[in-house]
């Protein structure tokens, strides 16, 4: 009994905080990893790379904005720049084992950003900006700091469970539920 009141104080704490609107999704793939690893390895990078990785995450910021508006065109638009600034990324610069964690990043964040390109649908549009957000804090994780902090933020209602993305200011821009739940979420971490 003691455990279903806690569970009810929390979830009604969370839906008043929130909002209670939701959304299922019905393509079945698994959800974005939630757990953060408080330890992480940081791969060298020199400051070209970096440098790169900024102008990528400039584009990133824009279709995260576009997102909050929930301007499906927009969208569109911003993930086909930020799919063209990934692949002309210098992989070339980088060590031998942090290229190959680069691509891996790369390579679900340049996939991602392909199908909101080519999605109209702003909800299937947020729905695989999860995973291209999910890549993209790996990489800051992974190759920052950066030469501007960059704020990991996570909405505790997406779907099934909470949803992370990265932003450049610290203030809430919620991007999967735009001004339904404008600023629902926390700061996670600064990178």
């Amino acid at each position: 009994m003691k455990y279903f009141v806690i569970t009810f104080l929390t979830l009604s704490f969370l839906l008043s905080a929130c909002g209670g609107d939701s959304h299922d999704h019905e393509m079945p793939m698994p959800s974005p990893s939630e757990e953060i690893t408080e330890v992480a390895e940081v791969f060298e990078a020199p400051d070209e790379f970096k440098s790169e990785l900024e102008s990528a995450l400039d584009v990133y910021f824009e279709l995260s904005s576009a997102l909050v508006e929930a301007n499906a065109d927009e969208s569109q638009q911003h993930a086909a720049l930020f799919a063209v600034a990934l692949a002309e990324m210098p992989d070339d610069l980088l060590a031998e084992e942090s290229a190959a964690v680069w691509a891996v990043s790369k390579e679900t964040a340049h996939e991602r950003a392909l199908m909101i390109a080519e999605e109209d649908d702003i909800e299937e549009q947020r729905y695989h900006f999860e995973y291209l957000s999910e890549a993209m804090i790996n990489t800051v994780r992974d190759f920052g700091p950066l030469s501007f902090t960059v704020y990991q933020q996570r909405c505790p209602m997406v779907r099934d469970g909470s949803a992370d993305w990265l932003s450049k200011e610290s203030g809430i821009l919620n991007p999967y539920h735009g001004d339904r739940m404008l600023t629902c979420g926390t700061i996670v971490r600064e990178f």
